[in-house]
């Protein structure tokens, strides 16, 4: 009995261990399953529902699996999704061939169905009547104005059928699909995704299922078609096959690596878009090409934060397209450049690889400058390749140390002299810095102090201090500040400034002897003056009396030819000495002199 017993608990166990490998199978009726341990898919199957790979759990794919529209697979951090030699089908694919170009071209061959029959062409969308768009098979050229489809009579013995276009319009418009009718009512059809095409990218209108993988997705040899694919942790694509599940959205905490694949119809201009500082490998594969990008690196926005408030900021060769303009910062010195959204992609795109494999990079700079009478102070960086970077200016940093007066007296209407130091402590230099200096809250007289200041130099500043009262006074000297430089003053200069030792200023006693000085010099001038005029007054009067006894002599002897010769020379003598006289002789003078000779002269002829 007891090894019945045991025979039979061996057998049920045996059943339930086997009973996960046969129930696993993706979910069929929009159930949502949840894998909690390993589990593997081996079964071609219809797929319609939500599955959730758990972390620690890992979901392999070995079949061909067709994915309803709107359902989903769903990898948890830890988790993983591993497709190898299998394929996830969307069922209902939507996708278009752009046409509206002059050099678009589709080569058709549907096999050898019938000699003759109808080729027709279906758009996305009905071709606007006032536009051009001209469809040309062989030497039949349709013009498919204000119509969604255009047809030809082809042959369909297994022969290309070489379809292009000329358009003069510029909304995109896609060829859907092609079908061909022959036989009197059977059709053959080719989805654009189906269809060769020259200068004619695949764009797929959207998702029929989703992979969210928090967790790691490994796609090895098979394919995924139809897919919107979100990867945020490692998403690996070997030997794989991506149609119209591109692009790719990659998180910044995601790592990409493409190799040996394809990757053909992207919704959008990239075939995988790397947010932020996702990291990419990409060898040896082959994307949509054309105008779609294989890979972008796109930030979520651009910021900067800065040490300038109101700083002005210039901007070049930013994004994708290389943009350029001025900004300002914020008042805390602070700036979005770039903000979010759709119409600034191309000004967060920093890093491509474009349709021919060639990866190009932003060539971006960014300039903050500010501007004042100590001078212009600027920076240029290369513009951060992350959503968030810094620019720091290198400024002055400019203090008064120590005011000196040479003494600590003065007298009081005037003057003092003294030494201000002024340092710059900073990493700029400075030009022109004036030197204020107060007495309190008073502004005083000294003379003009500006000074120039290398990085790490120091100055002395002679000045002279004047002060009008008598009373103590000390002296308070700090540099003025731009008006400019308000916003960023605790940066650069030291507003408190250095205050000197107290110097008493006294009125000067005066002094008395002064001007009794002056009394005595004048008395001195007028005496020198008297004693002058005393002078000029006897030299007048000798002259006077020795012309008196001249004459007196010249009357009295009777014999005046005697010597005509001494005579005359004295006689030329006397008139000589007389004109002296009469220029040193003062006018008062003078004319008692000339009336005394008269007086002499009539007392003669008598």
């Amino acid at each position: 009995m007891r090894t019945r017993l045991h025979s039979l608990a061996l057998l049920l166990s045996l059943l339930l261990l086997a009973a996960p490998l046969a129930a696993a199978a993706p979910p069929s009726g929009g159930d949502s399953n949840t894998v909690s341990s390993s589990e593997t898919w081996t079964e071609d199957a219809h797929m319609n529902g939500h599955v959730v790979v758990a972390s620690g759990a890992t979901l392999t794919v070995n079949a061909n699996i067709t994915m309803e529209t709107g359902s989903s697979i769903t990898v948890e951090d830890g988790g993983q999704l591993v497709v190898t030699n299998g394929a996830l089908v969307s069922d209902d694919l939507n996708a278009g061939l752009m046409v509206n170009s002059m050099f678009a071209t589709l080569t058709l061959n549907f096999g050898d169905l019938a000699d003759d029959g109808v080729l027709q062409l279906k758009f996305n969308h009905a071709i606007d009547s006032n536009s051009k768009m001209d469809v040309s098979l062989g030497d039949e050229t349709i013009n498919a104005s204000g119509q969604d489809m255009v047809q030809f009579d082809a042959p369909l013995n297994n022969t290309d059928l070489v379809v292009t276009f000329d358009s003069y319009y510029f909304t995109p418009t896609y060829v859907l699909w092609a079908k061909a009718i022959y036989g009197g009512g059977n059709t053959e059809t080719l989805l654009a995704q189906d269809i060769e095409a020259a200068d004619a990218p695949l764009y797929w209108f959207q998702s029929g299922f989703d992979i969210h993988a928090h967790g790691d997705l490994t796609v090895t040899s098979s394919t995924i078609s139809g897919a919107n694919i979100h990867c945020e942790s490692l998403c690996q694509f070997d030997n794989a096959e991506l149609v119209g599940s591109a692009p790719v959205e990659a998180a910044s905490t995601s790592s990409v690596a493409v190799l040996n694949s394809i990757i053909s119809g992207s919704r959008s201009d990239e075939d995988i878009i790397l947010h932020g500082q996702a990291q990419i490998t990409y060898t040896n594969s082959q994307g949509t090409g054309g105008t779609t990008d294989a890979w972008v690196r796109l930030l979520p926005q651009r910021s900067l934060s800065t040490n300038i408030p109101n700083g002005s900021l210039d901007i070049y060769d930013i994004g994708y397209k290389a943009n350029d303009w001025n900004d300002l910062t914020d008042e805390n010195g602070n700036i979005v450049f770039v903000e979010s959204g759709a119409t600034n992609e191309w000004k967060r795109m920093i890093e491509w690889m474009d349709g021919d494999g060639v990866v190009q990079q932003e060539d971006a700079t960014i300039t903050l400058s500010i501007s004042s009478s100590w001078g212009t102070y600027s920076k240029t960086i290369d513009a951060p390749t992350t959503s968030e970077g810094s620019i720091e200016l290198d400024l002055p940093y400019v203090a008064v140390t120590s005011v000196n007066p040479e003494a600590n007296t003065a007298v009081a209407n005037k003057s003092i002299s003294g030494m201000v130091t002024v340092s710059n402590t900073g990493d700029a230099d400075v030009a022109g810095v004036n030197i204020w200096c107060y007495n309190g809250d008073e502004i005083v007289e000294t003379t003009q102090m500006v000074v120039s200041l290398a990085a790490g130099e120091s100055k002395d500043v002679p000045f002279t201090w004047y002060m009008y009262e008598a009373g103590d006074a000390s002296l308070t000297c700090k540099p003025l500040l731009p008006s400019a430089l308000n916003g960023i003053s605790d940066l650069v200069v030291d507003a408190t400034g250095a205050e000197s030792a107290i110097v008493t200023w006294e009125y000067q006693e005066e002094i008395e002897e002064f001007p009794l000085m002056i009394w005595i010099v004048a008395i001195a001038g007028f005496m020198g003056l008297a004693l002058v005029i005393a002078s000029q007054s006897r030299k007048v009067a000798e002259a006077k009396s020795y012309t008196a006894h001249e004459e007196a002599s010249i009357e009295d002897d009777e014999t005046p030819e005697a010597d005509d010769d001494g005579a005359e020379d004295e006689e030329a003598e006397v008139e000589e000495n007389a004109e002296a006289d009469d220029e040193e002789v003062p006018e008062e003078m003078e004319e008692e002199s000339t009336s005394s000779i008269y007086d002499l002269q009539a007392e003669s002829e008598d």
